[in-house]
């Protein structure tokens, strides 16, 4: 575990945590290169036979050669290159809008003005974090591309059309927002378990940058329950308007030879889709009954007043009533989504518990409602990769990313990063069953 924690490059500063975390999941896999073989062609001339009616000189006689075979592209490639163009857009959105606007302009920017001194200090700080998350995922992605046996493609030229500080906050609100929706559009056709637990925590982590960058906009963190998914098609549209040079779309397209490749998620396993949606669903119940308690226990007033909210200006306290509101309703909305879920699939849905969340002020509700939500982030990604229905695991995608939309919003609320990690790390379910016991009485 130790070997996982964030550490610091000297030089550049950049967290190397999701680098290794990436990389981890590449190094998890055999590497794929080309496989030929060539065989002795057998040249030159036999030698002549003498007989004593005549000599007869032999024609030379050579053996087929057989041509090098190569290996066909690992079906993982064509989408971690759709990804990896993704991210070099959003890398060199950073790297330029970062180069183009000073700490003060930022702290400056117009869509910034409802929000108080703390929130501001913070936005150049936390923008130089997304784009460090960037850079690393562009890292990450190219080298597990070249791992596979693929050949990564190349950061284009973008013109991203912004001016103004403001315009800038703007553009990267889309970019991320568009990110969530084409890895969740994405994420069903990973074949390997192990990449697909890094796109997960990828996947996550363009949410909680979402989430923060509505957030200064002025929109909701959290606009839907179930994140959408967009097809490639889609998404190449919207970045199309910041690309100036060609992009090859052909890099982004599976060469299966007619066959579906084997995906690891849907091999035979202990865990069937029914026990995962009723282990989704107990986290959900035990979430959802935390707001409706919390809400229930704490008139707005007394959240918006806060112990742990003092840093922040009334502004951003006084939203914080009804974003609560909202994420309880997501997780209503959750519950209800999950159960009958389990009842169409002959199954019988958990019910909900007794519990005991163990808060007496605001401060500690908004402090265990980060944990929950956190919590919750990684329990979806270590669970994806064991739901074989693929229905069902994009509705499992589209909620998980929402978890960590409250995830970055609380973080923010407990004065902490909305976005600590460049990859949201996994649980697997012993783990989260070990952190959500805590609350469960019955």
């Amino acid at each position: 575990m130790n070997s996982d924690e964030p550490t610091r490059d000297a030089t550049t500063g950049r967290d190397n945590y999701t680098r290794r975390r990436v990389l981890g999941a590449g190094a998890a896999l055999a590497a794929v290169g080309l496989a030929g073989c060539s065989g002795d062609g057998g040249s030159g001339a036999t030698e002549t036979e003498a007989t004593t009616e005549s000599t007869e000189t032999m024609t030379p006689t050579e053996e087929p050669t057989e041509e090098p075979t190569e290996e066909p592209t690992n079906p993982d490639v064509p989408v971690l290159n759709y990804a990896l163009t993704l991210e070099h857009l959003e890398n060199a959105f950073y790297r330029e809008g970062l180069e183009t606007f000073a700490d003060d302009e930022l702290m400056a920017a117009d869509v910034l003005s409802n929000f108080g001194e703390t929130v501001r200090t913070d936005v150049p700080a936390y923008l130089k974090t997304v784009g460090e998350h960037e850079a690393a995922h562009v890292d990450a992605l190219t080298q597990t591309v070249s791992d596979l046996g693929g050949t990564p493609v190349e950061e284009a030229s973008y013109d991203f059309g912004y001016e103004t500080p403001s315009e800038f906050l703007g553009v990267a609100k889309a970019l991320e927002n568009t990110g969530v929706a084409a890895y969740a559009g994405a994420a069903p056709k990973v074949t390997n378990n192990d990449v697909l637990a890094a796109a997960a925590g990828i996947h996550s982590v363009e949410a909680r940058h979402a989430a923060f960058l509505n957030l200064l906009d002025g929109d909701a963190p959290f606009p839907n329950a179930v994140d959408e998914a967009r097809s490639v098609e889609e998404v190449l549209e919207i970045a199309g308007q910041f690309v100036t040079s060609d992009v090859d779309p052909a890099a982004f397209t599976r060469d299966d030879g007619g066959e579906m490749p084997a995906y690891d998620r849907k091999q035979e396993n202990d865990v069937a889709d029914v026990d995962v949606l009723n282990y989704a669903l107990t986290l959900e119940h035990l979430e959802n009954a935390f707001y409706r308690e919390g809400l229930e226990t704490f008139a707005d007033d007394e959240l918006m007043a806060a112990d742990v909210l003092s840093e922040y200006g009334d502004e951003l306290r006084m939203t914080v009533p009804g974003h609560l509101e909202t994420v309880g309703e997501h997780e209503a909305a959750h519950v209800d989504a999950l159960t009958q879920t389990v009842s169409d699939l002959g199954g019988t849905p958990v019910e909900e518990a007794s519990y005991d969340f163990g808060y007496e002020t605001p401060s500690e509700f908004l402090g265990v409602a980060k944990a929950l939500e956190n919590t919750g982030v990684a329990a979806y990604a270590g669970a994806a990769p064991t739901v074989s229905n693929d229905e069902i695991f994009s509705a499992a995608i589209g909620i998980h990313s929402v978890e960590a939309r409250h995830a970055a919003f609380l973080n923010e609320l407990n004065v902490e990063s909305p976005f600590p990690d460049g990859v949201d790390q996994p649980m697997t379910m012993q783990e989260v069953e070990e952190v959500a016991g805590q609350f469960i009485q019955g």
